[in-house]
């Protein structure tokens, strides 16, 4: 995990909990359509990971409220979420939900994670 935190720092400031249970990542960039340039995301860092990916079962992945693609919400998109603990003055936060994911743990990591989340955001659904 720290290899691949050290590397995702050279490319996002990163903030991490002192318990490994989040990391966020500021300031990623959105692609055009977005009514913001960049987001920051809260990536909840499952208890059995790398086996079971961020972002499914008990683990959530969240961006900044507000976010519209085009005018519109986002269809997996929950607003006025939060983690079940403080984030110490970041957010507000939306849940982007995630059903399936496809997952390696002998190939992933959250540097691919992070890609597929931008990959998800380049044409997301809207409701």
């Amino acid at each position: 995990m720290q290899a691949q935190l050290q590397e995702l720092s050279r490319h996002y400031p990163l903030w991490v909990d002192d318990w490994y249970r989040f990391v966020i990542l500021r300031g990623m960039r959105l692609p055009p359509g977005f009514n913001y340039d960049t987001t920051d995301v809260l990536i909840e860092i499952p208890t059995d990971y790398p086996s079971v990916p961020p972002g499914l079962g008990d683990s959530r992945v969240y961006v900044n409220s507000g976010l519209r693609f085009y005018n519109q919400p986002l269809a997996e998109y929950r607003e006025n979420t939060y983690p079940d603990y403080p984030t110490f003055g970041f957010g507000p936060w939306a849940w982007v939900c995630y059903r399936t994911i496809s997952w390696d743990p002998m190939r992933d990591d959250l540097i691919g994670f992070v890609e597929m989340l931008r990959a998800d955001l380049t044409n997301p659904p809207t409701k």
